[in-house]
Formats: C-alpha cells, structure tokens, sequence
C-alpha cells in the first residue's frame, strides 16, 4: 500500500517536473534523467551510482579496484547532478557515464531492463525506493559502499520508517564508515548480518603526492609568488565566506605575503560568496583559465569544479568549509591532510565525524571549538613554520594508516556477487 502511494505521487509530479526541467536553461540537461540514454557495452556491467560531485571522487579510486578484481566486467557509471556529470566525463577512459534514472517505475524498470547491471553499488547510500525494488526483482544485489547517513537524511528515513524498513531490507551487503552508521542503517531495516564496518574509502582515495612541478605551474598561472603564505577555505557554503573575509580582515596587515584562496561549494550561489569582499580586489580561477593575467590580487576564488585538491596542495594551511556554523555538518578534511597540509576545522563535523576524530586524536588536524577563533588558531599556525610542518605530517601519516577500505567494500562487492550468481 504504502509503494502504492509513493507510486502515485511519483508518476503525478513527474510530468510536470519533466516540463520545468526542459523549460529553463540552468537544469535542462537533467531531464535526461526522465529517459537516461544507456550506453552499449560488451558486457553486463557494475553498475556505480555517486550522486554528485563528492561521492564522484569517491568513486574514483573504486571503479579502479573494480577493474582489478573483475577485469571481465565493465563500469557503468550514473550521476544525478549536472555538477558530477560533468566531473564524471573526466573517467570515460575508466567507465562509461550516463543519468541516474528517475525514480519512477516505468524509467527504472527500462533502465535495468537494457542496462543488465550485474551489482548496484551505492556509494555513500543513495537510497531510491524504486531503483532499489526493482534491482532486486531482477536478481540484481544492491550493495552500499562506503556508507553513511546523516542526521538530516536520518530524520528523514526516519519519519517513513514503516515505508523505508522494506526499502533497506532489499540491501545485499552495506559497507559502512563507523559504528554510528551501522546502528542507523539497521535501525532504518537493512539485516544486521549484511552490514559491515568498513572504515571510510575516503582515506584511500585522498592523493597523497601532487608532483612538485603541476604545484609549481599552479602557483605561476594564478598569480602566487614562491614566498606567500596562502590559505585555502575550501568547499565553503552560506556563512563561512562572511567568517573567510573576518578572518582575512584580522590577519591581512600583519604579512604582505598572505594570500587566501576561498572555494565556494557550490557555484550557483557565487554572487552570494563573493558579496562579503565586494571592497577587495578579487581575481577568479575562471578568468585566468579565460587569459586574465594576476595584478597584485590577494584574494582568490576557486570557481571551477574539480580543481580544489590541486589549490589545497600550494596551500600553508587549509580550512575545511561547512564545519563553523550548524547545517552542513562538514566536508572532507582528509583530503589536505592527505596531502600534508596542515588542516583547520570547526566544531560541525558530523558528516565525517570519524575521519575528524581519528586526525585531531593523533594531533594531525585542528578544531576550533567557535567561529571567532579561527583567526588566532591561523595566525599561530602561519607565525610557526615547524607547528605546520609538524601537524602536515602527522596528518598525511594518519591518512596513510587509515586506509584499506577500498579493499573492505570490494570484499563485499565480490562476496554479494558470488551469492547472487552461484
């Protein structure tokens, strides 16, 4: 009864979503989603479903062990947002890439019936009601990787308990990051025996090396000199540019080298990011890549997708966006502290609360307890130059130990495979 009724609102709103999508420039390309075109491939693939952008890059590192471990099968790889399309169109030498289907029967239903996946694999639990149903009603197992749910997409299952119990029963095998997600996932009706304690793959993907030489061009076309002190706020969403710019005000008389690097999560909303500098000279990543030369610019956006690790990587220290202001809950800071960077966060990590505790335990990242502290915690840092060597090391040295997820989910992947087709 209760997939009667999601049914019905589903096939109800989708004609007229499908109508606004096509109607607007800005998210034409996701009505594909409504029809998704399905790649021919030789084989019957793995299919890999990461939303968007972040899980994309989680992605990365996973499709790579998958064409070790299964190197007869090949990787389909879906997408639900114009932002990770268009970061996934970067692995077509890896994977083939097309649209997550709508989560309407008949759409999901075509899409399994011509893509003949062998698993689905989820990376970081998207769970949709009909993809999931009818993965299962194929003889296809549904496996989560590197598993999480927030607090919000936790109150949210949560509210439709009775309705998402069966959806989460469907679910062949979850790998997830830590204790506190496995509670949850079996709480929401995923089998106790079928979740596992994987550790975050986010570990293994962080690259740990950027050649000293695509570091050094970086530093040269945007502008920054060998000698500057530059920090990057990266993944920032609503406040924490307001909290960048403060910050920038504190500290930007005491050295002539400091440089700040501000690289908003989401570019639709960059008006609104850069509105807190409208009085200081700015310079976007984009209007170099269009031939714009550096003037002397001190503040720099990051208004391009993909880039982020790269600008982390010319960075004396770096602040992990989304953290200082409740909400978000966090995003990665693995990924400087990979790289030896001295990494800064605040008190809202939930969304990679076991990453965050495992780096601050071994003293390998930062955490400041109130927004209003971050300046004095950058100006001890940037004052130091053996405090922040000390704290990069111990921060990529923790990355390194941490990792093997991968390997774990992979584990999973083949074990949920072998249980479907014996």
């Amino acid at each position: 009864m209760t997939y009667l009724l999601y049914n019905a609102v589903v096939r109800s709103l989708a004609p007229a979503l499908a109508l606004w999508l096509r109607a607007g420039r800005r998210h034409r390309a996701l009505a594909a989603r409504f029809a998704p075109p399905v790649p021919q491939l030789q084989a019957r693939p793995l299919w890999v479903h990461a939303c968007s952008v972040g899980e994309v890059n989680t992605a990365r590192p996973l499709v790579r062990a998958l064409h070790e471990r299964f190197p007869d099968s090949p990787v389909l790889l879906t997408v639900s947002t114009s932002a990770g399309r268009a970061l996934a169109e970067g692995m077509r030498g890896e994977c083939a890439t097309t649209w997550f289907p709508f989560d309407a029967p008949a759409t999901v239903r075509r899409f399994v019936a011509e893509a003949r996946p062998r698993v689905l694999i989820l990376v970081e639990t998207e769970i949709w009601p009909n993809v999931v149903r009818e993965c299962r009603r194929a003889g296809v197992p549904v496996v989560v990787v590197n598993g999480r749910i927030s607090d919000k997409h936790f109150a949210r299952y949560a509210r439709f308990r009775r309705f998402f119990r069966e959806v989460f029963a469907y679910v062949s095998a979850a790998g997830v990051q830590d204790d506190e997600y496995a509670r949850r996932i079996i709480a929401l009706g995923a089998p106790a025996k079928a979740v596992t304690v994987t550790g975050s793959t986010k570990f293994d993907g962080a690259a740990t090396h950027i050649d000293p030489r695509a570091r050094a061009r970086v530093r040269r076309e945007n502008g920054f000199q060998q000698d500057d002190l530059v920090v990057v706020f990266g993944s920032t969403r609503p406040g924490d540019e307001a909290l960048a710019a403060a910050t920038w005000q504190a500290l930007r008389d005491e050295s002539p080298r400091l440089r700040l690097v501000v690289a908003p999560r989401h570019l639709d909303r960059l008006d609104e990011a850069l509105a807190p500098f409208a009085e200081e000279p700015v310079l976007r990543r984009s209007a170099v890549l269009r031939g714009e030369r550096p003037s002397g610019e001190r503040v720099f956006f990051l208004d391009t997708v993909g880039e982020l690790v790269q600008f982390y990587a010319i960075g004396d220290v770096a602040v992990v966006g989304g953290s200082f202001h409740p909400g978000v809950e966090g995003h990665n800071p693995i990924e400087p502290a990979a790289l030896g960077v001295p990494t800064v966060f605040g008190p809202y990590m939930r969304n990679f609360a076991e990453p965050a505790r495992i780096l601050v335990t071994a003293n390998a990242a930062r955490r400041v307890h109130q927004p209003d502290e971050l300046p004095d915690t950058l100006r001890a840092l940037l004052r130091d130059g053996t405090a922040r060597r000390t704290l990069g090391t111990r921060g990529r040295r923790a990355v390194l130990e941490n990792q093997g997820a991968i390997a774990r989910n992979v584990d999973l992947i083949a074990e949920a495979l072998k249980a479907a087709e014996t």
